[in-house]
């Protein structure tokens, strides 16, 4: 089952690490998107989502998987 989304009050974007099925890892929460997109060069493989509630803003690697 997937994890709870942990949202907070003006916080707009989550960065979520993705492993195998559905589980998946918040790495940060943040304010913009720029923020967002630094947090994942910290970690240069591996599959990321940046989602703003719902929808996915961005995909790294880019691509489906």
């Amino acid at each position: 089952m997937a994890q709870e989304d942990h949202w907070l009050p003006g916080f707009n974007f989550n960065v979520e690490e993705w492993f195998e099925g559905d589980h998946y890892e918040t790495l940060a929460i943040c304010r913009a998107l720029a923020l967002a997109t630094v947090a994942i060069t910290e970690k240069p493989s591996g599959h990321f989502m940046i989602r703003s509630r719902t929808p996915v803003v961005q995909r790294h690697p880019e691509g489906n998987w």
